[in-house]
C-alpha cells in the first residue's frame, strides 16, 4: 500500500464536508426503532372483579402467555393469541383441553372478543406509549439506552471531540489520501490517537481501509500480520508507542496547526497481566490494550462485513462511520452489532451532515 508524502499546499475540498458534520446519531437496531407489532388476542369479560382471583391464577398456570403484558384491563382479561385456536373450533372447545374449572372455564367464555395487543415488550418509552392505546404493558425503563436514542449519552466535550475526529477523517483522506477512506483509531482513555490507516491505490480485498487498521493497531502491540511498504513513525516516548501511526499522516497532522494539540500514541503491552484498578474497570485498564479492546474506531465509510466483522473480533468499543456505503453492514444492508448471537457487540454512530440528517 502506498502513502504519498503530505501535499505541500493544500487541496480544494469538494464537497466541504468536514464543515457539514452537523452532530452523531446512535445506530440501533430494528427493535429500538421499529413501531411493536400487533397480534390477536382472544379476552373475555368479567362479571364481577370476584372472579379475577380464581381465573388468573388457573391462565397462568394452564395458559402462561403474554408474560410481557399486564392479564387485566379493568374486567377484561387476557386469554390466548388468536392463532392458538384451530380455524373449526371455538374458544371453549380450545379451552376444554387445558382441564380449567367449570367455573372459571365459564367465566373465560363470557363477554369473549378479539383485540390487537402488542408482541413484545417495548424498548424505549415512546414505544411504550404508543402499545398503551392498544394494551397496558410492562416496561422497565433502560435510562442509557433512552440517552442513546435521544442523543444525550455524550457530554459536550466528548461529543466535541467525536465530531473534531470526524472532520479530521475528511482531511486525511483529501488531503493525505486521495480521497480514498481512512480509518483513526483512539484509546479514549486519553483521548490518543492510537493508530490512522487509509485504503491504498491498488486494495486487495483484505486490504480495506477498516482490516488495515485493525492490523495496525496490531503493530503498536508488537503484532500485525500484513506484509507492507508503509513507513511508520518511530517512537519519542517511553510511556506510549507512536509504531501503529504511518508517518505520512503524522508528519501532516504535526505540521498543521489545527492539530498541535491532539494527543499521540498507544499504551505500550504491559509485561504483568493485570494492574490494580478500581472495581468495575474494563479490560482495556485491567489488562492493557489487546487488539481493538476498549478502543473507538473512527471511519470514513461504513464498513462492509467483511470489516465489520474484523471489529468485533478485535473487540472495538465503539465505532463511528461518516458516509454510508452500497455494501455496509452497520446499517445500509445490515446491523452486525444487533446480531445477539455473537460473542461481542460494539456500539455504532454515524455522524450527521447536511446530507444525511434528513434521514434520521
Amino acid at each position: 500500500m502506498d502513502i504519498s508524502a503530505p501535499p505541500s499546499k493544500r487541496a480544494r475540498k469538494s464537497p466541504q464536508l468536514d464543515e457539514d458534520i452537523t452532530g452523531i446519531r446512535a445506530i440501533l437496531s430494528d427493535e429500538f426503532d421499529e413501531d411493536i407489532a400487533l397480534i390477536k388476542a382472544h379476552s373475555c369479560q368479567l362479571e364481577t372483579k370476584q372472579q379475577l382471583q380464581a381465573v388468573i391464577q388457573e391462565l397462568s398456570q394452564k395458559l402462561p402467555h403474554f408474560q410481557h403484558l399486564k392479564r387485566v384491563q379493568d374486567r377484561s382479561v387476557l386469554i390466548c393469541p388468536s392463532s392458538e385456536i384451530g380455524v373449526t373450533e371455538s374458544l371453549e372447545q380450545h379451552l376444554e383441553q387445558f382441564a380449567f374449572s367449570e367455573h372459571v372455564l365459564r367465566a373465560l367464555c363470557q363477554g369473549v372478543r378479539v383485540v390487537e395487543v402488542p408482541e413484545r415488550m417495548p424498548r424505549l418509552r415512546v414505544q411504550y406509549e404508543k402499545t398503551l392505546k392498544h394494551w397496558p404493558c410492562k416496561f422497565h425503563p433502560n435510562h442509557y439506552s433512552e440517552s442513546l436514542r435521544n442523543g444525550s449519552n455524550f457530554s459536550s466535550a466528548q461529543r466535541a471531540f467525536h465530531k473534531r475526529m470526524g472532520q479530521l477523517l475528511v482531511r486525511l483522506s483529501q488531503d493525505v489520501n486521495a480521497n480514498r477512506p481512512v480509518g483513526i483509531c483512539v484509546d479514549p482513555r486519553l483521548s490518543s490517537i492510537v493508530s490512522i490507516a487509509g485504503t491504498g491505490e491498488v486494495c486487495k480485498p483484505h486490504e480495506h481501509c477498516c482490516m488495515m487498521l485493525v492490523d495496525f493497531v496490531a503493530r503498536s502491540q508488537e503484532g500485525g500480520a500484513t506484509q507492507t511498504e508503509v513507513v511508520f513513525t518511530e517512537d519519542s516516548k517511553e510511556e506510549t508507542t507512536l509504531r501503529g501511526i504511518p508517518k505520512a499522516y503524522y508528519d501532516y497532522l504535526m505540521s498543521n496547526a489545527d492539530y498541535k494539540n491532539l494527543t499521540f500514541g498507544a499504551e505500550k503491552s504491559r509485561e504483568c497481566k493485570e494492574v490494580n484498578v478500581v472495581q468495575g474497570a474494563d479490560n482495556l485498564a485491567k489488562f492493557g490494550p489487546y487488539l481493538c479492546t476498549g478502543y473507538d474506531v473512527y471511519l470514513l465509510q461504513e464498513p462492509c462485513l467483511m470489516c465489520s466483522m474484523a471489529l468485533v473480533h478485535s473487540r472495538a468499543k465503539r465505532v463511528f462511520f461518516v458516509k454510508n456505503s452500497d455494501n455496509g453492514a452497520l446499517a445500509t444492508r445490515f446491523q452486525l452489532h444487533s446480531v445477539r448471537e455473537l460473542n461481542h457487540h460494539y456500539e455504532v454512530f454515524q455522524f450527521t451532515t447536511e446530507e444525511n440528517e434528513d434521514l434520521t
